[in-house]
Formats: C-alpha cells, sequence, structure tokens
C-alpha cells in the first residue's frame, strides 16, 4: 500500500487507559470495519499520504511527546502501509509506537506485531453497543497474535451491558491470565440511543472480572472528555 488515508495529526495527551496523561503525537487514520452505537469519532474527511510524506509531517512537529499513538478509525485497516512507514519513523525518533485498535483483525496485526511497542484493544461487548458481530474469537486470535507485546485490554460499559456479556469476556481472557491489563471503560452518552452504565453496575463487572481473573481491573473514564482537550 503506497498511500494512507489519514484524517487528522496532532498533538494531545492520552485521555484513555493506564497511559492515561501521556503526551502522545497522534495520526488517526481514515474508515472502520464496524460501526459501534458509542463511536465519537465521525471522520468525514482525509488527506492521502506516501510514506514519506507522513514521515515529513511529523518531522514538523515538536519533539517532545512520549508515544507516537496510531488511531483511527481502524488504522490496522492500512497495517500494510504501517509495515513499510513504522521502521521509517524508527530511523527517526525512538520514541514507543502506541496502537489503538478495536482487535478485530488479528491476520493484519501479524502484520506490524514486531514494529509497535504497546496495543491499546477495544474489547467490543455485543450489548454495549460495541458491534453486531460475533467477535469473540477474533478477539481471542488478536490477543493470541499480540503477546507478548504490551497489552491493554479496555471495554466499554453502557447502560445495557450484560452480565452475560462480562462472563464471555472472562472465559476469552482468563486463558492468557497476567499477559495484559484490562481497564473498564464507562461510555460518554454522544445521543439519546447511548445511556450511561450507574456506579454500582460497573463496580459489579468490576469486582467479578477481578475475582474470575485474579487480576486488578482499572475503572478509567474518557478523561480527555472531561478536561475538553482532543
Amino acid at each position: 500500500m503506497r498511500q494512507a488515508k489519514i484524517s487528522e495529526i496532532f498533538l494531545s495527551y492520552q485521555g484513555e487507559g493506564p497511559y492515561v496523561g501521556s503526551r502522545q503525537l497522534f495520526v488517526r487514520f481514515y474508515g472502520c470495519n464496524l460501526s459501534c452505537d458509542y463511536c465519537d469519532t465521525q471522520l468525514d474527511s482525509y488527506k492521502s499520504f506516501s510514506k514519506d510524506a507522513l514521515l515529513s509531517k511529523i518531522h514538523d512537529f515538536e519533539e517532545n511527546y512520549n508515544e507516537l499513538a496510531i488511531t483511527g478509525g481502524e488504522p490496522l485497516l492500512y497495517a500494510d502501509f504501517l509495515k513499510g512507514f513504522l521502521p521509517l519513523f524508527k530511523q527517526y525518533r525512538q520514541n514507543k509506537v502506541y496502537l489503538e485498535t478495536n482487535g478485530t483483525l488479528p491476520e493484519e496485526m501479524a502484520k506490524i506485531k514486531f514494529l509497535v511497542d504497546v496495543v491499546s484493544m477495544d474489547f467490543k461487548l455485543p450489548s454495549s453497543g460495541g458491534t453486531g458481530e460475533d467477535v469473540w474469537e477474533k478477539h481471542k486470535d488478536f490477543i493470541k497474535t499480540v503477546l507478548p507485546r504490551e497489552l491493554i485490554v479496555k471495554t466499554v460499559i453502557a447502560g445495557k451491558t450484560t452480565i452475560d456479556d462480562i462472563k464471555k469476556m472472562v472465559e476469552v481472557l482468563e486463558t492468557f491470565k497476567d499477559k495484559f491489563s484490562i481497564v473498564l471503560q464507562p461510555v460518554t452518552p454522544i445521543s439519546g440511543e447511548v445511556v450511561e452504565a450507574d456506579n454500582e453496575m460497573v463496580s459489579y463487572f468490576k469486582g467479578y472480572i477481578e475475582k474470575e481473573l485474579d487480576k486488578d481491573v482499572h475503572i478509567i473514564g474518557q478523561v480527555h472528555k472531561c478536561i475538553g482537550i482532543r
């Protein structure tokens, strides 16, 4: 893939998961293979970049950031492009590469597994409005593909999230035990169709997962939304 569609490139701070507050340079790729009810990233424009053009654009930014955040949309739709671009970036900077993905494209992940340092994967619970597809096996294959790279598993908790889906997620994750961190992310309402989960529900899910997996579970909302940054 010679070119990729990129919607925006900007400096900001990570607002989700255990890297919250880390200064990152975000490269947001256009397009996604899913359509989630709670998606708050509506992309309606893009510019096409070659690998060299993208590297040149990154050169224009100041260098005081910690990670290069590859996000979307779904950036793994451009795995072939990233396979060529990331080695060029690594020659230029020693920053970690932080990939944000929906975790449904294991074959594409395999192409760049050793070119990224951190993978932040969204576990798409059907009852949360994550997707209409059955993604359980895709997520399982994806995690197998990523490990032993650093893996963060995030899952959105909405008002309609069911304990049955939480149990299915635990069944997938229990095979991998201590090889990842897990974050419950209370949904940020974006319309009347997206209903917040109450604190009691989120706490119950947290306790259940911790008991079954024997590991800490973090509750971290979308901090960037709370403080008004991108």
